[in-house]
C-alpha cells in the first residue's frame, strides 16, 4: 500500500469518501514547484494560466491603486489554493498580483487541466466548491465590516479570525487589508 501524500490526506479530510481514482486524477493535474520569496505567480493585468495549492509557505494577493499604493486583498498560507478567482472564472486580465511572501512549495496546475477535471471529477468539484464557499464567506464578512464597521472593528476581526497573520507578516499588509495606513494600525494596536 502506497503512502498517502500530504495533498491526498488533505483531500480526504475535505471530501467524504472520495474514490482513489478521483484522488489520482486530482493529483495528476498538479506538479510540485518551488518558489523563492518575492517570486510572482501572476502579474498585474494578466490572465491566469495556472492555479496553485500551497504545501509550504505563503503568498499574497494584492493590487496597486492609482496612487501607486499596494492594497493587500488576502494572504494565502499552506493548505489553501492560490488563484486569481476573477481571472480563472472569466478568462480576463485583472489587476491582481499574486506573489510568494517566503520560500514556498506549491502544487501547480494549468487552468485548462483544472477546467477539464471539474467537468468529470466529483471530488475535485467538492474541493473547489468548498474553497470558493470559504473565500466568499470571508470576503462577505470583510465587506460588511468595511461598509458598517470602524477600523478598530476590522482590526479586531483580523485578531479574532486570523491571529496568525499578525505574527508572521509585515503589518503594512494587514493595514491595507483593513483599509488603514500602517501608522493608523500602529495606533489601533496600542489601544
Amino acid at each position: 500500500m502506497k503512502m498517502q501524500s500530504p495533498f491526498e490526506i488533505w483531500i480526504r479530510a475535505k471530501v467524504k469518501d472520495p474514490l482513489q481514482e478521483e484522488i489520482n486524477a486530482i493529483e495528476g493535474i498538479f506538479t510540485e514547484r518551488k518558489f523563492k520569496k518575492g517570486e510572482v505567480f501572476k502579474k498585474s493585468d494578466s490572465i491566469s494560466k495556472e492555479l496553485a495549492f500551497i504545501l509550504e509557505g505563503s503568498a499574497r494577493e494584492y493590487l496597486i491603486n492609482s496612487k501607486g499604493d499596494e492594497i493587500t486583498g488576502s494572504i494565502i498560507q499552506s493548505n489553501h489554493f492560490l488563484a486569481d478567482l476573477v481571472s480563472v472564472r472569466t478568462n480576463e486580465a485583472t489587476p491582481f498580483i499574486l506573489h510568494f511572501l517566503e520560500d514556498s512549495t506549491a502544487l501547480v496546475a494549468s487552468i485548462t487541466a483544472h477546467r477539464k477535471l471539474l467537468e468529470i471529477n466529483l471530488a475535485y468539484n467538492i474541493l473547489i466548491r468548498e474553497h470558493l464557499a470559504d473565500r466568499a464567506a470571508r470576503y462577505s464578512k470583510l465587506q460588511i465590516l468595511f461598509l458598517t464597521g470602524t477600523a478598530k472593528e476590522r482590526y479586531e476581526f483580523i485578531c479574532e479570525n486570523y491571529p496568525h497573520l499578525l505574527i508572521g507578516f509585515p503589518l503594512k499588509f494587514i493595514a491595507t487589508m483593513i483599509g488603514v495606513t500602517p501608522t493608523q494600525l500602529s495606533r489601533l494596536r496600542k489601544k
